[in-house]
């Protein structure tokens, strides 16, 4: 091989994390024996910093200029950030390699002057956040449907000095950018938005190596830069990407963890989305059938077996055309009590335990200036924040709650309060050593009076009473499906002969997921 052989020039565009890409991918082949040459190229992306994503006409805006400096023999490899790829690849280009997968999640930051302690996303409910992608502008605004969306343009560090500067109250941002300029942040507030809860771009945190399609050398040199980490994931997010005609601009998430792969979609990224976890293949067939099926949704009527708190999942199903029943089935009934003691920690596994107890010390949010608050689940956790304005110290999960309760004896806590029901499962006493914490029994439950059959064709239930209830004097349908909120209903469920579909977490928008999984077949 001569020394021209071995010569690699790469296409970049300008940026600090462009130029980092670049310049990762130029160590990683002078490490296996190339001599590389950077070419900064200008995008339209670049170029048009005055407009959205979504008012620039056509796809590529960050990717045609490099692809074109690629036909024209100019460069070898363009380096890209995958999520910006169109979904198809120009004629006469292809992608030589994908490279392992850094950090995939959208990363909040806030102005310490924007914080709010209740909410999950620690916001101001009013606050102004920078973004101009339709897709986290959809995802945003449903969790906090009063927030002040206003475009934002720039690199990676212009962005973050327009947040210090004062000009938003918070921005949202890839974390893997972030990341890879090891930018420091400490001055501000960092919010990680994982997956369920906020679902990614398909391929972020992935870069893309792009080159001519008859580059036969090129092909040979991509091996070293190709990484079979997260291969079979990613390829799943691009295929469902281009089933979808998908280019970075339109307000549609995908990602897939290995098992579970999430789609989210909103019309124009200021609608309520519509969203799914699904079992996908990384086959053609699948992925097609899937989307079609996401395209040709219809909503059916839901039962709840709980009241409308206008959460997110009421409001995703009713802005989505739902039709809703919402009717708790359990009487719930205050057990008077008073505390006499001091403790380090009050510990809520139910939103009803919070309520209950909220009232019986009169809600005296004074109460807790001397202790913390643990919860078992982000819904739970949530609710304690936005209704009782109480920051929440831990939340642990209610899917791994051996684990959770491992992690939380790490704090050493001292003197543990467990507010409960007096028919509740008393899930979290069964790991925690029994010298560290009272229960306190705060409310009774109890089924309520025979209600009217549900003809709901899809019936949602929040606990293994709610599930008790009505099947003692009920039958399911044919043409009636079941939802658990978690596991204990689901087991519950089942032992009283009902299939159901489980809500990966006790949350509204994993709630949601199977909801419009159902009414698109999956």
């Amino acid at each position: 091989m001569t020394e021209y052989d071995k010569t690699i020039i790469i296409g970049t565009r300008g940026s600090e994390l462009a130029l980092w890409q670049a310049n990762f991918t130029k160590s990683v082949l002078e490490q296996n024996g190339f001599a590389v040459i950077l070419k900064i190229i200008k995008t339209k992306g670049d170029q048009i910093q005055h407009l959205s994503f979504d008012k620039i006409e056509g796809k590529g805006f960050f990717t045609k200029e490099l692809e074109e400096a690629l036909l024209a023999n100019e460069v070898d490899l363009a380096v890209h950030s995958c999520k910006d790829l169109p979904s198809e690849n120009p004629e006469g280009l292809t992608i030589g390699a994908y490279s392992a997968r850094a950090n995939a999640i959208d990363v909040l930051l806030i102005n310490k002057a924007s914080i709010a302690d209740y909410n999950l996303l620690k916001l101001n409910p009013t606050a102004t956040v920078g973004t101009s992608s339709s897709r986290r502008k959809a995802q945003i605004l449903a969790h906090l449907p009063g927030l002040n969306i206003k475009d934002i343009r720039g690199n990676v560090p212009t962005r973050i000095q327009k947040l210090r500067d004062g000009m938003y109250d918070a921005i949202i941002l890839a974390a893997a950018g972030i990341e890879r300029l090891n930018i420091d942040i400490s001055d501000l507030v960092r919010v990680n938005l994982e997956p369920p809860f906020f679902i990614p771009a398909a391929a972020q945190g992935v870069l893309a190596f792009q080159i001519r399609e008859n580059d036969e050398r090129m092909k040979a040199v991509c091996a070293v830069l190709h990484s079979n980490s997260g291969e079979r994931e990613i390829g799943i997010e691009r295929k469902i990407l281009n089933s979808f005609n998908g280019g970075c601009q339109i307000p549609l998430a995908i990602h897939c963890n290995g098992k579970d792969t999430w789609i989210l979609k909103s019309e124009n990224g200021s609608e309520m989305p519509k969203r799914i976890r699904t079992e996908v293949g990384v086959d053609d067939d699948s992925i097609n059938e899937i989307v079609s099926k996401f395209n040709q949704f219809m909503p059916k009527s839901v039962f709840i077996s709980r009241e409308n708190n206008n959460d997110y999942l009421f409001r995703t199903l009713e802005s989505n055309g739902f039709e809703i029943n919402a009717t708790a089935l359990l009487d719930f009934k205050a057990i008077p009590f008073s505390i006499n003691e001091k403790y380090d920690w009050v510990f809520f596994s139910s939103k009803k335990g919070v309520d209950y107890f909220m009232k019986g010390i009169g809600g005296d949010n004074a109460f807790f200036e001397t202790g913390k608050i643990a919860a078992i689940g982000k819904s739970t956790a949530q609710y304690i924040e936005e209704q009782y304005q109480l920051k929440v110290d831990f939340i642990g999960d209610v899917n791994n709650l051996e684990d959770s309760i491992a992690e939380f004896m790490l704090l050493n806590p001292n003197k543990i309060l467990l507010p409960r029901g007096k028919h509740s499962m008393e899930s979290v006493q069964k790991y925690l050593p029994k010298n560290v914490f009272s229960e306190l029994i705060v409310y009774e439950n109890q089924p309520k009076v025979l209600l009217d059959k549900m003809e709901s064709k899809i019936l949602i239930f929040t606990s293994p009473l709610n599930s008790k209830s009505y099947f003692e004097h009920y039958q399911l349908d044919d043409d009636q499906q079941c939802i658990a909120i978690g596991n204990s209903t689901a087991k519950c469920l089942n032992e009283l002969g009902i299939n159901c579909k489980i809500a990966i977490e006790p949350t509204p928008w994993a709630i949601a997921d199977e909801v419009f999984a159902i009414c698109m077949g999956l």
